[in-house]
């Protein structure tokens, strides 16, 4: 009795924590949008927005002064809560200047609204946001405005 509890156990306790190991799918994920405006300004409700990109993993863009990079999507993590941070998909962005392709700025961001705050990010480049409308992990693409 006692092995077969024992048994139980480690068999409960291993499922449990390969729950953890692979990454949470949100279902359903994002439709692909049909196009974005690229590199044009565009003036709504007070916003200015300098760009409107849809790239793939890996793919860059640039407008000759101002270049930003996909590094990386991460999928959600299933051990957090689905609406915290670590619990909602991310994308790891880099700026750069695309003369001479120096890093200007790399950071992590999560849908919806972010400013550029952060200490490794230099406002010299003039984005103050990043809204990004969308990430789809399974597909491995992610749909951003940058706005001054």
């Amino acid at each position: 009795m006692i092995v077969l509890v024992t048994v139980f156990s480690t068999l409960f306790y291993g499922l449990m924590a390969s729950c953890c190991i692979s990454p949470q799918k949100r279902n359903p994920e994002p439709k692909r949008p049909h196009s974005a405006r690229g590199w044009k300004d565009a003036e709504f409700s007070g916003v200015h927005s300098i760009a409107e990109l849809l790239l793939k993993e890996g793919e860059s863009s640039d407008n000759g002064i101002l270049g930003v990079q996909v590094i990386d999507i991460i999928a959600p993590d299933r051990c957090t809560e689905p609406n915290s941070y670590l619990g909602s998909p991310r994308v790891i962005i880099r700026f750069f200047r695309p003369s001479d392709r120096v890093k200007l700025c790399e950071a992590t961001f999560i849908e919806g609204g972010s400013g550029l705050d952060s200490p490794t990010c230099d406002k010299e480049f003039g984005v103050t946001v990043i809204y990004t409308h969308a990430i789809n992990t399974e597909e491995r693409w992610v749909w951003f405005e940058l706005r001054k």
